[in-house]
């Protein structure tokens, strides 16, 4: 196994001396649980729809990102740009966080004794927090890169962005094929 490997497979056995083994048990005993597992449409649907909410914020980032780095929007200005698309990330979290709790409590060992799932939950919680920033920076700045491109942190930090949210999706991809 590669040193990869056996971090995941560590992490793994480290999650299953943790109380998330009793709490992932005791959820799937859940009436809300049980109703979700015996439904067969139920995990599909909430999947479905999260990968909708998905491709929406991750289109809303993109544009963002894309109008930051000059490579698409540049009939508008920033503050239309901003105020376009924001709204559409927060749309598109609601929903991802009313799916993934669906899809939790619907399947909670799958999820909580997964390593890939927590890792997925750093980097969501870090791409969060360094949007926020973001975006801030980005509003607070906008008139001044009206007349000229953003300079080059402001661009390293829309790659950057770009990238976490395309490791992010992977992970949750992942998260099916991970052994619990």
């Amino acid at each position: 196994m590669s040193s990869f490997e056996d971090l995941l497979y560590a992490f793994t056995e480290w999650l299953r001396t943790t109380p998330l083994v009793e709490l992932s048990l005791s959820i799937s005993e859940h009436p809300v649980s049980l109703l979700i597992q015996t439904n067969f449409w139920a995990i599909p649907t909430l999947q479905t729809l999260h990968i909708l909410a998905i491709a929406a914020a991750f289109g809303a980032v993109l544009m963002l990102n894309f109008r930051v780095l000059g490579l698409a929007g540049g009939s508008r200005t920033m503050e239309q740009t901003v105020r376009r698309y924001v709204p559409w990330i927060w749309w598109a979290l609601a929903a991802l966080i009313v799916t993934g709790i669906g899809m939790v409590v619907g399947e909670p060992v799958r999820e909580l004794i997964n390593p890939i799932f927590w890792i997925k939950m750093g980097m969501i919680v870090i791409a969060i927090a360094l949007s926020l920033w973001f975006f801030g920076a980005v509003r607070r700045n906008m008139t001044r890169w009206e007349a000229g491109r953003a300079r080059g942190g402001v661009r390293a930090g829309a790659a950057v962005l770009i990238l976490l949210w395309c490791t992010i999706m992977v992970a949750g991809r992942w998260i099916a094929y991970a052994p619990v």
